[in-house]
């Protein structure tokens, strides 16, 4: 009698299937993790020019979610990339909405005049105000009334002059807004008015405070800057000549990616599977670019699967995507539209298979141009090539005619 077994112990036809099942499973689900991530890392971030943390994390259902902590401009070209639909990749952190300042305004109540335009300023120029006489009526509880602004409040601001730095009860204030500003609930900001810093506690002047004059609008206008968040920087100037920006369609690579791609589709004969192989060592001579620089930019492609390493370490061949995309911005053709043409040529004529020689013929294009539009409708799934080992210079024996061929060709005609 023959007992089967199953990682030793007796043969169970259904969890032999569930395991199968879940290995399968499990093998797609880090398949989709690479691509998630080899796709991510290849993309800089136009808004911050470096690359952008991606997190891959499983739902349940064998889902899984895509954030990052990139701009919203990194998730919408990483979803291009991936071919997801647009928000499937999630903003971390991203603001629902400008936030409106509210401050909490501390004083010395015989600084209330002073005091009192600048509230007012601040009142007109969207900044809402906690200001004790507009806030508590007769009766009020004046603990209850202050704990609530100092609860509500995005900015604690205290007025320190040679009065209010001599108040027990501004300074009990100024704890609580230090408090806040510790836990991360509030912005704390010393104004610092006809008071020579000098007499501010120490603690108080290793802060970066705020000298105003409350009728100087220059300075109140500044205030009112900061409080909304707007940036002391100068404006950004252009960048200069020499620094080359990415073409149409290459957003997100690298300058020295792009300058790869490029070098890789201007020396390539013909479009086939290692024309031309680069290497690391002779990239930097080659392209001027430092070669850190260019260890990235051949990451960067490798990841993407536009590049793939050879046996021999730091030898690249091209992908097709690479010249899919880089062709349509380097070279004088366009895959895109010679891959609408090849297609509504094959779905016109009598044969299902064609010989690509012939056709190219046919249509007076060089091997390199036919296979760079071979490339993109492969790349899209709209034809079927037949290949053989001795094929060159054409990526492919022979283009055959499907349903997908068809339906793209209706598509783009």
């Amino acid at each position: 009698m023959i007992k089967l077994t199953h990682n030793g112990r007796p043969f169970d036809a259904r969890k032999f299937a569930a395991d199968i099942e879940a290995k399968a499973i499990e093998l797609g689900m880090q398949a989709l993790e690479e691509k998630a991530r080899g796709a991510a890392a290849s993309i800089v971030d136009s808004e911050t020019g470096s690359h952008a943390n991606v997190f891959v994390d499983r739902l349940s259902g064998n889902r899984v979610a895509i954030r990052t902590t990139g701009s919203p401009a990194f998730a919408r070209l990483l979803e291009k990339r991936l071919g997801v639909d647009p928000g499937e990749v999630q903003v971390m952190n991203a603001a629902d909405g400008a936030k409106h300042s509210k401050i909490y305004l501390a004083h010395a109540s015989e600084d209330k005049d002073r005091v009192r335009p600048v509230a007012e300023y601040l009142m007109a120029n969207g900044v809402d105000v906690w200001f004790d006489e507009w806030e508590i009526e007769p009766g009020d509880s004046l603990r209850q009334k202050m704990e609530e602004g100092l609860g509500a409040m995005t900015h604690f601001v205290v007025v320190l002059t040679e009065t209010s730095i001599t108040k027990p009860w501004v300074a009990k204030e100024i704890d609580v807004g230090l408090v806040q500003q510790v836990g991360g609930k509030s912005r704390f900001v010393p104004l610092v008015v006809d008071l020579d810093p000098a007499k501010l506690s120490p603690f108080l002047q290793a802060m970066l405070f705020l000298k105003i004059d409350p009728a100087s609008e220059a300075d109140l206008k500044a205030l009112v800057d900061r409080l909304h968040g707007v940036s002391r920087k100068p404006p950004l100037g252009d960048a200069p000549r020499y620094v080359q920006k990415a073409p149409s369609g290459l957003e997100g690579w690298s300058p020295a990616a792009i300058a790869i791609g490029k070098h890789i589709v201007e020396t390539s004969a013909n479009a086939t599977a290692v024309d031309p192989i680069v290497t690391l060592a002779d990239l930097p001579a080659t392209l001027g670019i430092a070669a850190d620089d260019l260890r990235i930019g051949l990451l960067d492609l490798k990841d993407a699967g536009y590049l793939r390493e050879m046996n021999v370490s730091g030898h690249y061949a091209p992908q097709p995507p690479l010249f899919v995309d880089f062709d349509e911005a380097f070279m004088p053709f366009s895959p895109s539209e010679d891959a609408r043409i090849l297609a509504n040529r094959m779905v016109t004529g009598e044969e299902r298979a064609v010989d690509t020689r012939q056709l190219a013929e046919t249509l007076g294009w060089e091997p390199r141009r036919i296979n760079s539009a071979i490339c993109y409708l492969e790349r899209v799934g709209a034809i079927k090539a037949r290949h053989a080992l001795a094929s060159a210079p054409w990526r492919a024996v022979q283009l055959v005619r499907t349903d997908e061929t068809l339906r793209f060709a209706r598509s783009h005609g």
